[in-house]
């Protein structure tokens, strides 16, 4: 069935160009409601303790992650089709790239986390925690590099079998390894992370013999080809690090100033909310995509991108406000009872996110990286640190209000600029 498709997929191919889209959101949308799913078992199985310990190693590995690509995952679509008569090289010189930053990355925090952190040390005091995180950091940057190369290779469904199967590893190990072990903890929880994680790599590589007839693993890494990878790169990459960094530094910095409990309700809170913030980080690519291609109608592609964000934006943000406590409530009373107001208050952000979306994406289009990099880094560290003060003292509430007032402070910025540069 499989191989009938693909052959009448080849044979039409703007069908086959659909496909491809089709399953990419695909493979987001299962990514994130098998984590949802993963997000209730967790909540309803585990103490908050430790639900809270785990979503802050899970917050440190996606930070490792974010920080170890490098912008390579990109670069290799730029620059695969002056390669694709001999694909290997430059796949297997990325591969090597991420993977050894990968290490680097899980090493630096094992290192940070042994002296810097309570809670959190646990990771860098006990082997079996150790080895985990090198493990979850690993294969999760890994995963990520296959999207950026099933992309390339015009293989979306890939990412969408790969996200599947990472989503019905950890739902099942969640509830069944503590059967296993005898231990209810957050090492349970973070195990599920791990074979999940490897089963994806897996799958992902021998996906990748399969698409490239004739591939072959070595661990090389071309000194010339990894320059320009990384040169291509990093520009962007800066400015993506910039903006995600935060996003998985707060759970850390409420793992450890807080209480592990606060953060297994600020973890999924914070979650719920940036699937709201989602649409105008889709909606900012593909004004990114239309300001580098025809830069002389940046104004005409600025509002009709803001008015989509601002559209698509607001019913989101209303049915989650509506829903809050419905939806939070499926993972416990508790859940719902401390995160509804902050879930509330944070989905508001989704309106100065949409301009902070649009300067960055014109920013990329017009190659001026640098502002947008400054912007960022300013408006990050601004948002942490108000933002955790006001949680030491009013709570989850006055951290999210606090978030949410530098966020339109941000916004306000990145509206005067657009207005300049428009």
């Amino acid at each position: 069935m499989r191989a009938k498709l693909n052959a009448f997929l080849s044979d039409h191919a703007e069908l086959r160009r659909l496909w491809n889209s089709l399953s990419l959101i695909l493979g987001r949308v299962s990514s994130s409601g098998l984590g949802f799913i993963t997000t209730m078992l967790t909540a309803r199985l585990y103490a908050p303790a430790e639900v809270g310990i785990s979503s802050g190693i899970v917050s440190a590995m996606m930070l490792c992650v974010q920080i170890a690509l490098l912008g390579v995952g990109a670069a290799v679509i730029s620059v695969y089709p002056k390669h694709k008569d001999q694909p290997r090289q430059v796949i297997n010189t990325g591969l090597n790239i991420i993977t050894l930053a990968s290490l680097l990355a899980a090493l630096a925090f094992l290192a940070l986390s042994s002296f810097a952190f309570r809670e959190l040390a646990i990771v860098s005091r006990s082997l079996v925690y150790t080895l985990m995180f090198f493990g979850i950091t690993l294969f999760g940057t890994v995963n990520v590099y296959l999207d950026h190369v099933s992309i390339v290779l015009r293989r979306g469904s890939q990412v969408l079998t790969r996200n599947v199967l990472f989503g019905i590893v950890t739902i099942a190990g969640v509830p069944l390894i503590p059967l296993l072990t005898g231990q209810q903890n957050s090492m349970s929880i973070i195990l599920a992370w791990v074979l999940a994680g490897f089963v994806a790599c897996v799958v992902g590589i021998f996906q990748l013999f399969r698409a490239l007839d004739g591939y072959s693993y070595r661990p090389e890494l071309d000194s010339t080809l990894a320059k320009e990878l990384i040169g291509i790169g990093l520009p962007n990459y800066l400015l993506t690090l910039t903006e995600r960094a935060p996003n998985w530094i707060m759970p850390i910095m409420v793992t450890e100033l807080l209480s592990p409990s606060d953060n297994a309700i600020w973890y999924n809170v914070w979650m719920m909310a940036w699937v709201v913030f989602i649409i105008p980080i889709s909606v900012g690519q593909n004004l990114f995509a239309d300001v580098a291609h025809n830069p002389d109608a940046l104004r005409a592609a600025l509002r009709r991108s803001n008015r989509t964000s601002i559209a698509l934006g607001t019913l989101a943000a209303l049915g989650t406000m509506a829903l809050a406590w419905v939806i939070l409530s499926l993972l416990g009373k508790p859940y719902a009872d401390a995160g509804t107001l902050p879930l509330r208050i944070l989905v508001l952000a989704v309106y100065p996110v949409i301009f902070v979306q649009s300067y960055y994406a014109v920013c990329r289009g017009r190659r001026t990286l640098r502002e947008a990099i400054l912007t960022g880094l300013l408006s990050g560290i601004l948002s942490l640190t108000t933002a955790v003060t006001f949680g030491l003292q009013y709570g989850l509430a006055g951290m999210a209000t606090t978030w949410l007032v530098t966020q339109f402070a941000a916004g306000g910025w990145a509206l005067y600029r657009l207005r300049k540069i428009g």
